[in-house]
């Protein structure tokens, strides 16, 4: 009786133990930040995006705006390596950004050309990037990496933040 009593006591304490020990993996792994991917050389971004005025095109279905050092609004802007690409989802809630450089070509000249289906074309290596879920990956052509994505940050009703 008291080496069966012992032999559960044993099984127990073993079942606790590893229950602890994969519950600690699962924090650990679940609360690692983050990192976002470089698929071409890093560059600052930082653009406010206002849907109640000048930027309010974005609020239709499957529509998108480019960005670069032309449309610099206050000093601190920031447009990423080539520029930045601002798309809206198939219904107009929600805003994704993608740097427009080829990560294929990675040459801060070569720049996708978007279409008004979703995705957007470069137009040396003739790779097809899907911009309508937020991933930019490639759909058919030589890249294998997807466009750069960036962070679209609600700062204000209607109005949000693209940064890195």
């Amino acid at each position: 009786m008291w080496t069966k009593r012992k032999s559960n006591s044993l099984k127990e304490s073993l079942f606790y133990k590893a229950l602890l020990l994969w519950f600690g993996l699962l924090l650990s792994t679940g609360c690692a930040d983050e990192v976002p991917r470089q698929t071409i050389p890093y560059a600052p971004v930082n653009v406010q995006i206002d849907l109640n005025g000048l930027d309010h095109v974005l609020r239709n279905p499957l529509s998108y705006k480019i960005f670069t050092e032309k449309d610099r609004r206050t000093d601190d802007e920031r447009f990423g390596y080539s520029g930045i690409l601002v798309t809206s989802n198939a219904d107009g809630t929600v805003l994704y950004a993608y740097d427009i450089c080829c990560p294929h070509e990675k040459k801060r000249e070569v720049r996708v050309v978007p279409g008004d289906n979703g995705t957007a074309t470069c137009p040396t290596c003739g790779t097809v990037f899907v911009t309508l879920y937020g991933l930019g990956t490639p759909e058919k052509g030589p890249s294998t990496q997807s466009l750069q994505c960036y962070r679209v940050i609600s700062t204000a009703p209607g109005v949000y933040r693209v940064v890195n």
